[in-house]
């Protein structure tokens, strides 16, 4: 954050919201970037300011000059992680697995301590989602995976708090965008992949944590072979904080699933070198562990039609990615962003035929699968199909303008996004 900087609207609205729910006060006067006081210390944040507010640069950042009544702090958070731990009997045998108990998780919680301004954001998120479980999930996994790495208490709460902090950035995209049902566009998805960023801006300016949380938390959708993002880092350019949160965060959307276990086992190796293989190993460990879960099967189908039409894009893609590579008069940035694009379908490809979705192709016509197959299979199809289309994002913001001007890059751009 910069003085002299607009208020995000995105960030205002939810302050403002928050303000009619419980009290936010100014810490400090806050000015404008010409002296003209907007509010006085003490006095309560209210919708009423919303257009002074929003119109007028301000000497300081408005995130540094309030906090809020009752905020979210480490005993919140670690009863929230203790409220999961009982709800999600995958969570629990993933603690297990890692050799950290739920006490230990509640009191590694209790004593992180947060500047006002993080305590505002925590406060917006629990209001805007009813409560923490996904922050107080990604912090305990992120905790356990830390400390199951032996890494150094130091680097332990490095790994905790940037659970805890991963999605602040999250507060300034478009809530329609964020909570979006469709599959966004391309240029919508431009303005998603930017929060992990943001976060470790607000992180840097706002809290007096180590700088390794903030860079944690920009790496917390990185993947060790390179198919993340922001930066697309690979094994080696990411830190072992961030690999641990990046695979929390992905785990944790998957424990109120049915078959938590299971999904996120696949989840994990289903695209060879995403993860770090410790954690890996961890998952696999906990779904072998005696009433971690009940395998449900009634709600596993699979659409053979789709699998077919995915198997064909991808095959189709591949095939216009190495064409367009091989043509005359690319620059050498397209030259190379073409064939980082083929190897990525290729690695896709590789992972369908792995799972054993290329079989329940060629078995269509045959005696049908068992339930197990179509529960494997229904969840490789989508985890697949989102690689997909992560690849086709990934080329629209990469090409930018050339996307209009390189004969049929919008046509593989088509086919990747479905």
């Amino acid at each position: 954050m910069t003085s002299g900087a607009v208020v995000n609207e995105h960030y205002l609205n939810k302050v403002l919201a928050l303000s009619q729910e419980v009290g936010v006060t100014a810490t400090e006067d806050i000015y404008d970037a010409r002296g003209m006081k907007l509010l006085a210390k003490g006095a309560m944040v209210s919708p009423q300011l919303q257009e002074r507010l929003i119109v007028h640069r301000l000497r300081k950042p408005l995130e540094a000059c309030i906090t809020v009544e009752g905020g979210v702090d480490g005993s919140g958070l670690a009863a929230s992680a203790y409220r999961a731990c009982e709800a999600s009997p995958a969570l629990a045998a993933i603690l297990g697995a890692c050799g950290i108990t739920v006490a230990t998780v509640r009191r590694e919680l209790e004593a992180l301590r947060f500047a006002p301004a993080m305590t505002v954001m925590l406060t917006m998120i629990g209001r805007g989602n009813g409560d923490l479980r996904h922050v107080a999930e990604v912090a305990a996994l992120s905790l356990a995976f830390a400390t199951h790495a032996r890494l150094a208490p130091d680097g332990v709460r490095v790994a905790a708090m940037a659970g805890v902090l991963h999605d602040i950035g999250e507060l300034y995209i478009d809530p329609d965008l964020i909570n979006a049902s469709r599959v966004l566009s391309s240029e919508e998805w431009s303005h998603v992949i930017v929060h992990p960023h943001i976060g470790r801006l607000l992180i840097q300016d706002l809290e007096s944590c180590p700088a390794a949380v903030g860079i944690a938390v920009s790496e917390h959708h990185e993947r060790l072979n390179g198919t993340g993002y922001p930066r697309a880092m690979i094994a080696g350019q990411s830190s072992v904080a961030g690999q641990l949160v990046a695979s929390a965060e992905l785990i944790s959307g998957l424990l109120h699933k049915p078959n938590a276990l299971q999904r996120a086992e696949l989840a994990m190796k289903i695209v060879s070198g995403e993860h770090p293989r410790m954690v890996s190993a961890i998952i696999s460990q906990a779904s072998r562990t005696p009433g971690a879960q009940a395998f449900e099967l009634a709600s596993a189908t699979i659409d053979d039609d789709e699998v077919i039409r995915l198997s064909q894009r991808m095959a189709d893609a591949a095939e216009l990615a190495a064409q367009l590579a091989r043509g005359a008069g690319l620059a050498p940035r397209h030259l190379d962003l073409m064939l980082r694009t083929r190897e990525r379908l290729h690695m896709v490809q590789r992972a369908f035929m792995s799972t054993g979705l290329d079989m329940h192709v060629a078995a269509l016509a045959g005696a049908p699968l068992d339930h197990h197959e179509v529960f494997e299979s229904e969840l490789a199809l989508r985890e697949i199909s989102w690689r997909v289309r992560d690849i086709g994002r990934d080329l629209v913001l990469q090409l930018g303008a050339a996307r209009t001007s390189i004969p049929q890059a919008g046509q593989l751009v088509a086919l990747l996004c479905g």
